[in-house]
């Protein structure tokens, strides 16, 4: 019966398909998005760290706390870093970082250098690798020599990327990595050398994070070394796109909601135009479930195909989204199919469209026999039994509230605001009711009457309208208010009298020639601030080292 019933109204069930379809497509869309970003991330934390867990010291680790580290079983790479002057033959010298690490560094990630494989080739050779903006600077060329210390290196190439490495610190002291053996022989680990001692560690395959969260963590505590890991690193990518995941969320709650208030509008004045069948039913013998089943099944079988048909076009829409966002993350995400966000959206889908349709479809079950020969008979007494119904869809965007802002409050808050809306709303409809019924005059033409009359008469539409069309017009201008904020922050954050580029190591006698240079091409010089190397001694009066001995201070990592 719920076949053949549809086959006369295929055309007018499309209104309905067509709000799960796009609703469910963006849901899908965006999640899939934003779990191929967030794996993205996960990626590049690693890459940007390069390793699992790092370790860094002031000092030479301890006898006790190597012995630990090497306990671990992990995969190790040592650095040890320091500032300090390097001479590129006579062409002049530069405050650079010296990096001397050993073989395999990075564990995770490319250090990008030009040619390509030096990268791996100056390991356990008396070469080295220098930033990109020291040959630029000096004129260097790859097989030239440089001094570091008393020792001279062959400049193996040059570096364009490191992971871990930002661009400001690369801008004051551009990076020079050579091998961990030759370090010692260039002299520069004396006394009063600032030595940065760094192990990176790698995990080994299946790796329980617990063992680490538990136990690891608390050691290098008790241990007093400094450590950075994954998430954290992840904590500090993901503020690059907190704001933009928040938004692709807000687009894809709204589009659900969207699809949901379309499905209970179609299936409402779906449903009350079956009502005469529905009673023709009951007068030849079906009861009141039958008839509710009918079009349960039509509403289930039709969201079911909408389902499917939004994940689809969903999926297909990840070649596009990320070149929509590709100037905006602060990493490259390969569009690829996501399924758990592919059977998300069709389960949210399929469980969205039967809440919002349940509530008219109970209405259903009340209708009387009655209604075949009197068109003003009411619904069926003692059928009140399905009433909480109605509680489904309130409970439904309580809860996608709640999964999508992980906070109960918010989405209790959300959830109240949405049934104040709709209850404002439906006020405004039977305002607007009641006004048509008491001012329209008499003496108004034919047209007009009929018109405003159509407001208010039975069955009509005034009420379902009003309420789905304001509601989602507040969603949507939500949304564009939200947008609106968002691109205000940013453009306010890169406005006024901010720079967006910055220019370092001008000596007294260049500054008057780069100033030359940048009033040619049309920039505006915002000022010239010096910068001065110096190292603290003491805070309020007290030695750094006796503040660091002062086992009472909480010290922030």
């Amino acid at each position: 019966m719920a076949l053949r019933d549809s086959r006369r109204h295929r055309m007018r069930l499309l209104l309905f398909i067509t709000s799960i379809v796009l609703g469910i497509a963006a849901l899908v869309a965006i999640n899939s998005f934003s779990r191929n970003l967030a794996a993205q991330i996960d990626e590049e934390a690693k890459a940007l760290l390069g390793a699992d867990l790092e370790l860094s010291s002031r000092q030479p680790f301890a006898d006790s706390v190597q012995a630990y580290i090497d306990s671990l079983g992990m995969t190790k790479v040592e650095e040890l870093s320091f500032a300090s002057m390097v001479r590129f033959g006579s062409k002049g010298t530069r405050l650079v970082n010296v990096r001397a690490v050993t073989a395999g560094y990075p564990l995770y990630g490319d250090m990008r250098t030009t040619p390509a494989d030096a990268a791996t080739a100056f390991a356990g050779k008396q070469q080295a690798l220098a930033d990109n903006t020291l040959l630029l600077q000096y004129g260097l060329q790859p097989g030239d020599t440089i001094y570091v210390g008393q020792l001279p290196f062959v400049l193996a190439a040059g570096i364009e990327k490191v992971p871990g490495q930002t661009g400001i610190a690369s801008t004051v002291a551009p990076p020079v990595f050579i091998p961990m053996p030759y370090v010692g022989a260039t002299g520069l680990l004396q006394k009063g050398s600032r030595l940065n001692y760094t192990t990176y560690l790698r995990f080994p395959p299946g790796f329980d994070q617990t063992i680490y969260e538990n136990s690891i963590k608390p050691r290098l505590e008790a241990y007093d070394i400094r450590y950075d890991d994954v998430a954290e690193r992840k904590r500090e990518v993901g503020e690059a796109y907190r704001d933009l995941s928040a938004f692709l969320n807000l687009i894809a709650f709204v589009a659900l909601l969207l699809g949901s208030i379309g499905v209970a509008s179609a299936v409402h004045i779906y449903i009350r135009e079956k009502k005469q069948m529905v009673a023709l039913l009951r007068c030849l013998g079906a009861q009141a479930r039958h008839g509710m089943g009918i079009y349960l099944l039509q509403v289930g079988m039709l969201a079911l195909i909408g389902a499917v048909a939004g994940a689809m076009l969903g999926t297909a829409l990840q070649v596009i989204l990320p070149m929509v966002f590709s100037d905006f993350l602060p990493v490259t995400v390969s569009p690829k199919p996501s399924l758990p966000a592919i059977l998300q959206g069709v389960l949210l889908g399929l469980t969205a469209a039967m809440v919002f349709a349940i509530a008219p479809l109970v209405r259903i079950k009340k209708v009387s026999p009655l209604l075949v020969l009197r068109a003003d008979v009411g619904e069926q007494k003692g059928q009140n039994r399905g009433r909480f119904w109605y509680l489904a869809a309130p409970l439904f965007i309580w809860f996608f509230a709640w999964w999508q802002l992980q906070d109960l409050k918010q989405a209790l808050w959300f959830t109240a605001g949405i049934l104040v809306a709709f209850g404002l709303l439906a006020a405004l409809s039977l305002l607007v009711m009641w006004l048509a019924r008491k001012l329209m005059p008499s003496s108004a033409p034919f047209v007009w009457r009929q018109a405003v009359a159509n407001l208010y008469r039975p069955n009509n539409q005034t009420l379902i309208l009003i309420s789905t069309i304001g509601l989602g017009t507040a969603l949507i201008t939500t949304l564009m208010l939200v947008q609106y904020l968002l691109v205000n922050k940013v453009t306010l954050s890169s406005s006024g009298e901010r720079p967006n580029m910055v220019v370092f190591d001008i000596q007294d006698n260049q500054v008057d020639t780069v100033r030359r240079i940048t009033r040619q091409f049309g920039l505006p010089d915002l000022g010239v601030v010096p910068i001065v190397n110096m190292r603290m001694q003491a805070l309020k009066g007290k030695a750094v080292d006796a503040i660091k001995d002062d086992t009472t201070i909480r010290r922030r990592r």
